[in-house]
């Protein structure tokens, strides 16, 4: 029987791309009869052989109707255990099959919308993960850019919808939606009438606090506004080439003269030099400097008020230098000119700062005790505000004073520089531009020009009676945390008391004052850092870093490092993994540790799959470039053209080029971070006993008991130094 198989096999024609799929498929031990047929092009094959090769029923796509990009939908479908009959139809274009794919895996159904567009969709599904309704948005015939620039300012809690107008692009939504953020009068260029370029200008502009007023011209081009904005931003005398008669090359050209003006570095008018009895006076081309030089042939004195009037004759009336004037007139020649006047330069003014009234360096003010361990308890990490309540207020930019020439003219002063209007959320910016008050009660935190207020949520204890706990701000906790307590935040958690045996995860930072008892069960998850006294058979997972004065039998990871503080901590039993590096010092103490640093699993997994998915793109590139010069080969352009396989095929290789573009993107990524890691290191301030192991980047080092050490790779070896 299978001799007749292969009898009819070799009798049919096929192509060398579908001869490769056919033999790959009987080397994998799989049915290929489902398959090798004529009617399917070799993409086809190959995704019906990857669908059998993991088991699949394939009888679902293995159809000719069936696009090759429709068939990996169902595959991936079958794969995830999706309920495919809701999309699984040749009529579906396989770009609607995806979003409803991907939905069906997030608990979404997608499949009552399918009359919309694929980008509308995707715009849905996003939505629902995010538990935003841009539902009536779409009924509005919003276009997906639209919809996706509605989304993100629902996402963030904008009142976006007062300012929507179908004739805005998404780009012209967002830019509204930067300066809500911002809490900027987004009414100065919220209007049909700009372009999004044109917002873009008049939004930075209110950023800069500047008069907006003097460009926010619709007949500006976003060139011409640009470069008014960028001059009122230095404090220039715009209504120079501010006209409309100026297009925006010679607007620059006219700024940029200015601005040389402005730093002296304009090109200078010829010196000026005049003979006023015995003297040769020279003033500067800049006037700010005027040279003084004897000319007449005897030594003789010459009194104080004869070189001043000399001087005034000159045009030299400010900055005059009494004493190189006296010396001249004790009768104490020069070999050169002497400088006898001095203009004074404009001052620059003071820049713009903000006043805060709160504690914006809580992280700097950790306190220490005399072994140098973190004193968790007395963090005072949650600053609270109340709603109303001022937090901020900015103190304009200043104009410093103004300068003058040795001919008695005015340079005009130079104002300090604007700062930034901030960005963020939970406050209000006051119609004055100045103040900021919270608009609810919460935690507040400055981080460089963004500042945020988060609800907290405050409780006394919990267990695992209360149920699980998941609340979109911050957390904390006055009491303990018992077993079998699960809570999660989307920003920062601090607990006061005893944490056991529980699930805390939140996507910012943890704060266990006390540290955790996990009992073998328990676990700790950050965004960003977690922190606590001590931590006992607990899994800590941190974005960031891990601090702790101590730890017993957890295993640690953190995509930054792990810092054990205190120079009689103790780090016993577990395992301790870092990115970046580990700095303790008794480690292993009672139980070996071992400790990974360098490049993680996960980053190497990440490039593992990336590489994998390039493989196959780069495979099914081949097919289809393969197919796609046998049409070129069999028809000519006019009428290959209109094939519908062909423009398919066509498709498919540009679609399948931008995947491998932005994995390759992806792959160059992820190995520049694993080549920051490179040079991680373990430092050890006290004993490293004997059973610890130390791997780095997959080199292992089997520790003796020694101490005070540096412990990196060096080439393809380990290297271990005394400090």
């Amino acid at each position: 029987m299978e001799e007749m198989k292969l009898q009819r096999l070799e009798n049919e024609q096929f192509d060398p791309d579908q001869w490769e799929e056919i033999n790959l498929g009987r080397e994998a031990g799989i049915d290929v009869s489902c398959y090798a047929r004529k009617e399917f092009m070799a993409i086809q094959m190959h995704q019906i052989r990857l669908g059998l090769e993991k088991g699949l029923d394939v009888r679902k796509y293995a159809r000719p109707e069936y696009d090759w990009f429709q068939m990996e939908e169902v595959r991936k479908g079958l794969e995830r255990g999706v309920d495919i009959g809701t999309y699984a139809s040749p009529a579906i274009p396989y770009d609607k099959m995806r979003q409803v794919r991907k939905g069906l895996a997030e608990g979404i159904d997608l499949s009552v919308f399918l009359h919309w567009d694929a980008k509308v969709l995707r715009q849905l599904r996003k939505a629902y993960q995010s538990k935003v309704n841009i539902v009536e948005y779409v009924k509005e015939g919003y276009e997906s850019e639209q919809l996706e620039a509605i989304r993100l300012a629902l996402e963030k809690g904008l009142d976006i919808q007062k300012y929507l107008v179908k004739e805005f692009r998404g780009i012209a939504i967002t830019e509204i939606c930067r300066g809500l953020e911002r809490g900027l009068d987004v009414n100065a260029y919220a209007a049909i009438d700009y372009s999004w370029q044109q917002m873009r200008e008049i939004r930075l502009g209110l950023e800069k606090r500047i008069d907006i007023t003097l460009y926010a011209n619709k007949l500006y081009s976003w060139q011409q506004m640009r470069e008014i904005r960028l001059g009122l931003e230095m404090g220039l005398d715009t209504k120079k080439y501010r006209s409309l008669m100026y297009t925006a090359a010679d607007m620059n050209r006219i700024r940029m003269s200015m601005i040389a003006d402005l730093e002296g570095t304009e090109l200078e008018a010829d010196e000026a030099t005049v003979q006023v009895g015995d003297f040769l006076i020279t003033i500067t081309g800049n006037e700010m400097e005027a040279y003084l030089e004897v000319t007449g042939g005897e030594e003789k004195q010459y009194a104080y008020s004869e070189v001043v009037q000399a001087l005034h004759q000159a045009g030299v009336k400010m900055g005059i230098m009494e004493e190189e004037i006296t010396m001249l007139s004790a009768g104490k020649r020069y070999p050169r000119p002497a400088l006898v006047a001095k203009g004074t330069e404009p001052g620059r003014g003071t820049d713009g700062w903000y006043e805060y009234f709160f504690d914006t360096e809580v992280e700097k003010k950790i306190k220490q005790s005399g072994d140098q361990s973190v004193d968790y308890e007395s963090i005072d990490w949650l600053q609270m505000v109340e709603a109303g309540q001022r937090v901020a207020y900015y103190h304009e930019a200043q104009e410093g004073s103004p300068g003058i020439t040795v001919t008695g003219k005015l340079k005009k002063a130079r104002k300090g520089t604007e700062q930034k209007v901030l960005s963020g959320k939970g406050f209000l910016l006051l119609p004055d531009q100045k103040s900021y008050v919270a608009t609810g009660g919460g935690t507040i935190k400055l981080t460089g020009e963004s500042m945020e207020i988060s609800p907290v949520y405050v409780l006394e204890n919990v267990t695992a009676d209360n149920g699980a706990v998941d609340v979109n701000g911050c957390i904390y906790v006055k009491g303990n945390v018992g077993k079998g307590a699960k809570i999660t935040a989307s920003e920062d958690i601090v607990v006061d008391g005893i944490v056991e045996g529980a699930v805390i995860q939140c996507g910012g930072t943890a704060l266990l004052k006390r540290g955790a008892n996990g009992m073998g069960v328990g676990m700790v998850k950050a965004g960003k850092n977690i922190g606590g006294k001590f931590f006992d058979s607990v899994q800590l997972i941190s974005g960031n870093d891990i601090f702790t004065n101590g730890s017993q039998d957890c295993e640690m990871t953190a995509e930054r490092k792990i810092i054990v503080s205190g120079n009689n901590s103790v780090v016993s039993g577990g395992v301790l993994q870092a990115v970046k590096g580990i700095l303790a010092c008794h480690v292993g103490y009672g139980a070996g540790t071992q400790i990974k640093i360098g490049v993680n699993d996960v980053v190497l997994h990440q490039k593992a799959v990336i590489e994998k998915k390039i493989e196959e793109i780069n495979k099914e590139l081949s097919i289809l470039g393969n197919a796609y010069l046998k049409f070129q080969r069999k028809y000519p352009a006019e009428i290959r053209n209109s094939m519908r396989d062909y423009l398919k095929i066509e498709n498919a290789i540009y679609t399948k080029e931008m995947q491998q573009e932005k994995l390759y993107e992806k792959k160059q990524e992820i190995e520049e971070e694993i080549k920051m890691q490179e040079g991680a290191k373990a430092i050890i301030r006290g004993n490293l006993y004997e059973g610890s192991v130390i791997e780095i980047d997959k080199l292992r080092w089997a520790a003796m008991t020694i101490s005070n050490v540096t412990v990196k790779r060096e080439g393809e070896r380990i290297m271990v130094e005394h400090n």
